[in-house]
């Protein structure tokens, strides 16, 4: 397919606009430009990384930003295992590593899920919830959102409290 403004290269940028009618009715158009026309055209280029940098990023955001991790030299006393090993490969030796790098097991769960805890009731789970989307409301700088789910955490608290009682 060749580019719809020069119609002398190949498209390899494709996006799709709404625009709305004056009446208001939407509809939708496809572009499909060469590189140099998208650009002169204002529109974005993205730049997707390879699928192994990609990969690499993924475990860097996820093995790489927890925390103070165990030190590499402890060692698992059953399989010899080290912290080094698990990040290489994302897998445990044995059982045992669980417990000889549970401090850095923590922060990766903590850092996936957003909580370390496994709950099981349904009021304790929409609490751990509501204070993620909080957490990340604070850190978007959404504060209307923050302040609704601030008020909403503190409604099911005491709910959760009164309900123990």
């Amino acid at each position: 397919m060749y580019c719809q403004s020069c119609q002398k290269h190949e498209a390899t940028v494709h996006t799709t606009q709404m625009v709305y009618a004056a009446e208001g009715t939407p509809s939708y158009q496809e572009l499909h430009l060469c590189p140099p026309c998208a650009k002169t055209s204002g529109v974005p280029l993205l730049h997707i990384p390879s699928f192994p940098k990609m990969v690499s990023m993924l475990g860097k955001a996820i093995l790489g930003n927890a925390g103070a991790p165990t030190p590499s030299s402890t060692q698992c006393p059953d399989c010899g295992w080290t912290l080094k090993d698990f990040k290489q490969t994302s897998r445990f030796g044995c059982p045992q590593d669980y417990e000889v790098f549970s401090e850095f097991v923590e922060d990766i769960l903590d850092n996936i899920h957003g909580f370390t805890q496994h709950v099981t009731e349904k009021a304790d789970t929409e609490l751990i919830e509501l204070q993620g989307q909080l957490k990340q409301a604070v850190q978007q700088e959404d504060y209307e959102s923050a302040a609704s789910l601030r008020d909403a955490i503190q409604t099911l608290k005491r709910s959760l409290e009164f309900s123990d009682k």
